[in-house]
């Protein structure tokens, strides 16, 4: 399996949509390891050693970005950027939204 992006910033990434997607290469490259990890216990905390034990690992890579994208979405950079940073995940894919207009969808194919 593989993280994917539609990225729609047609050549504009700034600090929020570049840092997301070395997130995602982070995840690409270290996610089954973290993964494994965490559904024995050797890394992270209760929570996503629960998480992981309870979910698969396209569902647990997701959540994980979607943490990575709330919290660059949620930077000073983004406070302080004239655009409003949004990000939300459904089901199949976790989403980043400036100013309302989709730039990254993430999914894992």
């Amino acid at each position: 399996m593989e993280i994917k992006v539609q990225d729609e910033t047609k050549g504009t990434k700034n600090y929020v949509t570049n840092n997301i997607i070395e997130c995602v290469k982070f995840w690409n490259r270290e996610g089954l390891n973290v993964y494994s990890k965490n559904i024995s216990g050797d890394l992270g905390s209760k929570e996503t050693n629960e998480l992981a034990r309870t979910t698969t690992y396209d569902d647990f890579v997701l959540e994980m970005l979607s943490i990575d994208c709330r919290t660059f979405c949620n930077s000073e950079f983004a406070k302080n950027s004239k655009v409003r940073f949004e990000s939300g995940r459904v089901r199949s894919h976790v989403w980043v939204h400036e100013d309302d207009d989709r730039k990254l969808m993430i999914y894992v194919e």
